[in-house]
């Protein structure tokens, strides 16, 4: 069964996306959190879960896949397998593969996906 999570979205100003996200589309404020060591949100819309990661001022920026749209989480039942299966048929390549439940593939049109297996905290 695959699943979708969540979508991850890099800013340089977290107070104003958590805003934009809460007062133009009525998303639910879910959490403050921690990327690593960025700071960083959770909101909830229509039951899919938006992670927003603040890049901190004087940061060097980052390259364009980690603006805007970051990547998209999905859980699969296994997530080397369908690595795999993307980088196989549909021509992507594995980026990172964080551990045995989770892995960083990029496919065409500059797409990434976070793969998670179902149940994993990760």
């Amino acid at each position: 069964m695959t699943s979708f999570d969540h979508v991850h979205i890099c800013c340089t100003d977290l107070d104003a996306m958590i805003r934009f996200w809460t007062d133009a589309f009525g998303a639910t404020f879910v959490r403050l959190r921690k990327f690593g060591t960025a700071d960083g949100a959770v909101v909830s819309l229509a039951g899919t879960q938006i992670f927003i990661k603040k890049i901190p001022e004087g940061a060097p920026m980052p390259d364009a896949s980690a603006c805007g749209l970051n990547h998209i989480g999905v859980r699969v039942e296994d997530p080397n397998v369908m690595a795999e299966t993307l980088v196989e048929k549909f021509g992507g390549k594995l980026l990172n593969k964080a551990s045995d439940d989770c892995s960083f593939v990029s496919v065409p049109e500059g797409l990434t996906f976070e793969l998670m297996r179902i149940g994993a905290d990760v």
